[in-house]
């Protein structure tokens, strides 16, 4: 059974996550769906964990132990947190129980655990993409299995906690602090359709003779692709945007403010990354855009195109209309 709720208190041990977070997605739809249940705590207790026989872990009573999965690839130029995974004995007696994460059907965590009363386990996903996580209590033959996808990693302090529970079942509840994140976008681009945003709030006037330039994302393959674009101005991230294209999808991002951007992409199942830089001369009066389509592969094809008008040049401009 799932629940979801918000974090209104977090440990230390999660406090850490979201440190230097300057801008925040909003929950999605789904996770904005809460009961007014009061959130727990993960406890900053003293880690207590030894091996015991069938290759079994035991969690001594009101302890934590942690497990950190991944590469930390997550946060490299992002604005997205790890996502951490709980496991808890909410029970007054020891349990036992299997917990197992995959992603891409690959095993990233595979652990068997003896936790006393009120003893915790603690995963943490530190690189983007889907996992699914499956609890097993051997004694009961229950079982529950939880997805977590890449809406779930925010710059959001968020976690998926699995509660044994006294009369023998699991309960899961997804927790998230709620954080305004207007920066991190995660969308589903259906079949033939498109999704587009506007990055930056200068207005383009007519009269200026300045464009815009226009990033666009292409999947023209039969395949289902997830794209992370992170828009860099300097050391500033603008954007990470993370979509899941289908077939004949386009995600389109217009750049509204003349600057010089680093545009960095990256496909999550193939681990395929392409960087592109948009300098202030694709700002002029010619259209211009970066055009990234993915191949049969997971690969990305980039390429920067601009119409070749002469452009009049502001200065001497300037210089006409005063002496005239």
């Amino acid at each position: 059974m799932e629940r979801r709720a918000f974090l209104t208190t977090v440990s230390v041990g999660l406090t850490t996550a979201v440190a230097g977070c300057t801008s925040q997605a909003s929950p999605s739809e789904e996770e904005n769906k809460t009961n007014s249940q009061p959130s727990t705590e993960i406890q900053d207790s003293t880690q207590t964990e030894t091996k015991i026989g069938a290759e079994k872990t035991l969690i001594r009573e009101g302890s934590t132990a942690e497990r950190t999965l991944g590469t930390g690839s997550l946060t490299e130029g992002g604005l997205r947190t790890p996502h951490h995974v709980v496991l808890t004995n909410q029970t007054g007696e020891t349990q036992t129980a299997t917990f197992v994460i995959m992603q891409s059907n690959s095993s990233v965590l595979n652990e068997q655990f003896e936790l006393e009363s009120a003893a915790t386990v603690v995963a943490t996903l530190t690189d983007l993409g889907t996992y699914d996580t499956q609890v097993t209590v051997p004694k009961t033959d229950t079982t529950e299995s939880v997805t977590i996808g890449p809406g779930q990693f925010s710059c959001n302090v968020t976690r998926t906690t699995v509660g044994m529970q006294a009369d023998g079942s699991l309960d899961s509840t997804v927790l998230s602090t709620r954080m305004a994140c207007p920066s991190v976008i995660t969308e589903h681009v259906a079949a033939g359709g498109s999704t587009s945003y506007t990055l930056g709030d200068e207005s383009v006037l007519q009269d200026t003779g300045k464009g815009t330039h226009n990033v666009m994302l292409r999947n023209p393959t039969d395949q289902v692709w997830t794209g992370r674009i992170i828009v860099k101005s300097g050391s500033t991230t603008q954007l990470d945007g993370v979509y899941t294209i289908e077939a004949n999808g386009t995600v389109l991002l217009t750049l509204s403010e003349s600057n010089t951007y680093q545009i960095h992409m990256s496909i999550l199942e193939t681990d395929t990354t392409k960087t592109e830089q948009v300098s202030p001369e694709n700002f002029d009066c010619n259209q211009s855009s970066t055009r990234v389509v993915i191949n049969n592969e997971g690969g990305l094809e980039a390429k920067t195109l601009s119409t070749l008008m002469a452009c009049p040049d502001d200065s001497s401009t300037a210089t006409n209309n005063t002496s005239s």
